[in-house]
């Protein structure tokens, strides 16, 4: 049998029942666009946190204490010690001189406020090193001194989405913001745009140095500092990691199989942990939306039957003059086939177009669709198409001619 024959009677049905057939498809063009869409976002959400963490260098680590809910709760009880202080990081520093860069960096949210405006931010906590650390450059201004730390110097480095929050037009250098209500600082640095992603607009910062942010704080918050420390480039960032770790539990007191109260990250592990969580992310949504193929999928089973019964005479005289049960198969499999390949292609084009604006509306970016999603996008409605189409397409193959060319 050619397949040209059944393949142009698919096209010809299509055209004879427009609107029932963009309907049938609908399932599956919602599916295939939601899955291109989240694919879209997740990447390019990964490659936004990759491109900060690629910033900060391969040979930077970043040390954090150990959160609740990493350690099972008895463990986590047992840990008597899981503050990380300023004469932690000084210990460490000399305990370590593989360490070319240690810097302490303290994250929380702070409201601020000038001339009526009021914003919630990012704060970032830190010292003259931060910026140089983590390659971001100063636009206006300067960047913090070493006596701006030591004296909690009422000064502040903004960034532009804060600035424009704020309504701070032209230069904002020599301008005072109100933070937390109480506490005046005097901006002195405008930060380079960088561009914002999904639910982090490192533009959307203020920074202050450490010992002034600090009085904002509890004397519990104080010790629940961050480190970030450069490795030497002679010495790989995976063992300077594990070399951190030992350092930090001798100076804590940890011995023998007593956890860890902290927690060590090199680049590679936190590619790994992004990699990881954006996969989970994937395949959580992945499995969500593939609920709207599934109804896709059975609105072309009941529409394929609709079409055994209207067609029940056609099919009659394709049998009396010859047809196989083979060859009534084939042509209903492909007409369900085509028709979620169809739907799939739309889906695809659809969920491009949304996906980039999206991306661009939410992370300022258009995050790239691999292959294997674009594939899977035409491959899956497919098999859609041919399992659910099975069913109707056997039942007009089994159709008596006779019977059927007697149905009115």
């Amino acid at each position: 049998m050619d397949i040209r024959e059944p393949l142009s009677a698919a096209v010809r049905a299509l055209k004879v029942n427009k609107l029932r057939s963009a309907l049938t498809t609908l399932g599956i063009i919602i599916g295939v666009a939601a899955v291109i869409i989240v694919v879209s976002l997740v990447q390019g959400l990964k490659t936004s946190v990759l491109k900060q963490v690629e910033k900060a260098g391969s040979q930077t680590l970043f040390v954090r204490p150990i959160f609740p809910g990493e350690l099972p709760p008895d463990e986590f009880a047992r840990i008597k010690d899981r503050d990380l202080t300023l004469d932690h990081m000084r210990a460490l520093a000399k305990d370590m001189p593989q360490l070319t860069h240690l810097t302490p960096v303290f994250f929380s949210s702070f409201e601020t406020k000038l001339a009526g405006k009021t914003a919630s931010t990012r704060v970032i906590m830190s010292d003259d090193s931060y910026l140089e650390l983590n390659s971001v450059n100063i636009d206006k201004g300067r960047n913090f001194v070493p006596s701006d730390t030591r004296l909690a110097s009422k000064v502040a480095i903004i960034g532009p989405s804060l600035m424009e929050k704020l309504g701070i037009q032209g230069n904002p250098i020599g301008r005072v913001i109100v933070v937390n209500g109480n506490l005046s600082l005097e901006i002195i640095g405008l930060l380079e745009a960088q561009g914002g992603s999904l639910g982090n607009d490192p533009d959307d910062v203020l920074m202050v140095p450490l010992n002034t942010g600090f009085s904002q704080l509890t004397e519990q918050q104080r010790r629940q500092l961050m480190f970030q420390a450069r490795v030497d480039p002679r010495i790989s960032a995976d063992d300077g990691a594990d070399m951190v770790t030992d350092a930090l539990r001798r100076i804590k007191g940890l011995r023998g199989k007593q956890p860890n109260s902290f927690r060590v990250f090199s680049p590679k592990q936190i590619t790994g942990i992004v990699s990881g969580i954006t996969g989970t992310i994937t395949a959580v949504a992945g499995g969500m939306v593939s609920i709207a193929l599934l109804v896709g999928g059975i609105g072309i089973m009941n529409i394929m039957l609709v079409s055994v019964t209207e067609r029940t005479r056609e099919i009659g005289v394709r049998k009396a003059v010859g047809a196989k049960r083979r060859d009534v198969m084939l042509q209903f499999l492909i007409e369900a086939a085509f028709l979620c390949v169809m739907g799939g292609a739309i889906g695809v084009g659809l969920g491009f177009i949304l996906g980039a604006v999206l991306g661009k509306a939410l992370m300022g970016t258009m995050g790239s669709v691999p292959l294997w999603a674009v594939t899977s996008a035409f491959a899956v409605p497919a098999a859609i198409g041919l399992i659910f189409g099975l069913y109707p397409a056997a039942k007009a193959s089994k159709l008596d001619p006779i019977e059927a060319l007697r149905y009115e």
